[in-house]
């Protein structure tokens, strides 16, 4: 009788661990990031838009986001290019955003 009490306790441990897990490990260390004012930026951006979900949630985070600090990128200019291209296809969603986003971002000649 020991033994099936002590599977049935281990069982119930191993379900209710990965609730556990995810419970600590929702905030990451902002201090840590190679941008710690966007960090702390898109934590207070998921805070605000956690009750929404889908295209409204993204609309909702995009709009509380500040741009990438592009001089901490590696490609500096890349990162410039795909802001600007972010910027010109605003409000657009789904295959017409990506359609303008690939339009925006074809190299020039």
């Amino acid at each position: 009788m020991n033994l099936i009490s002590f599977l049935v306790a281990l069982a119930a441990a191993v379900i209710a661990l990965p609730a556990a897990a995810q419970a600590g490990s929702r905030a990451p260390d902002c201090s840590k990031a190679r941008d710690p004012a966007r960090c702390e930026a898109r934590e207070t951006a998921r805070e605000a838009c956690k009750e929404m979900r889908g295209s409204a949630r993204r609309r909702c985070m995009e709009e509380r986001m500040p741009p990438p600090d592009c001089s901490k990128a590696r490609d500096a200019e890349k990162c410039a290019a795909a802001v600007a291209a972010h910027e010109a296809c605003k409000g657009k969603s789904g295959p017409l955003q990506r359609q303008c986003l690939r339009e925006q971002m074809k190299p020039r000649k």
